[in-house]
């Protein structure tokens, strides 16, 4: 009912409040030449900005499911404090998208106009702000994690299990942080190959790779500590392919 409600008001906006914006299929056929009147090269942009974003949001639950594979061995107390714990960890992980998000129109319109000492200004401001969120989060729900914990349980089994876990989770917040600026960078620039690899990364083959290890190397820590570890091998993915795809924010030559 919330996003039936939510969808009449964009649709509702659209009509009384926007010029430029419209619903009508009508506007995207070009009647003259019996075709669309959208461009192959503008279909390619919206995929590329698109798609990155519907597998994040996909690799989301099939990370989910993972970790509760791997933890079925060890419990469903184990299980489910994990789920609590990651629903914890959302609370900062959805507002870094936001901040991210809101960031693509500036970070896309410089990179377009080759403005690259203000896109420098802007990319640097986003990964230092959300960097310092990250760690302001970190100390903030590591301090209050039995709290939070008892917010959605009252079993103290599972909040003591839920409260390690939430700590060892929030050790790669700022990875996380970072992640997201860098993602939502390659979008804004057209990127999409970059965007594609962070994207089946942090909770797609990263996580595969470290629950199957860890899961072998350290048993039930192994599992609790993978997502942290994806978390860094990933922001580490994300440095790299920043230097290889965005040199032209290293030239103090640009514009």
């Amino acid at each position: 009912i919330a996003n039936i409600c939510t969808d009449a008001y964009f649709v509702w906006f659209m009509l009384r409040h926007s010029s430029n914006l419209s619903i009508d299929p009508r506007t995207v056929i070009d009647r003259a030449r019996r075709r669309l009147a959208v461009t192959a090269r503008e279909v390619g942009s919206i995929l590329a900005i698109g798609i990155p974003s519907a597998i994040t949001n996909l690799t989301q639950s099939v990370g989910i499911v993972m970790i509760n594979l791997f933890l079925l061995p060890y419990g469903t107390d184990a299980v489910a404090a994990m789920g609590i714990a990651l629903k914890v960890i959302m609370i900062a992980v959805l507002v870094f998208v936001g901040f991210a998000f809101g960031a693509q129109p500036l970070i896309g319109y410089n990179y377009g106009a080759r403005n690259m000492p203000r896109l420098r200004g802007i990319l640097r401001f986003s990964y230092l702000f959300l960097s310092l969120f990250a760690l302001v989060m970190t100390v903030v729900l590591s301090l209050s994690d039995r709290l939070l914990m008892r917010f959605f349980i009252e079993d103290a089994t599972i909040i003591t299990l839920g409260a390690g876990m939430l700590r060892v989770q929030l050790l790669s917040l700022v990875c996380v942080a970072d992640v997201m600026v860098t993602t939502c960078t390659f979008q804004s620039a057209g990127k999409a190959v970059g965007a594609f690899v962070l994207s089946i990364s942090r909770q797609g083959v990263m996580l595969a790779i470290t629950l199957f290890v860890g899961s072998r190397l350290a048993g039930y820590q192994g599992v609790i500590a993978a997502q942290a570890i994806a978390d860094l091998l990933t922001a580490i993915v994300a440095v790299v392919l920043f230097v290889v795809m965005l040199p032209e924010l290293r030239s103090r030559k640009a514009r």
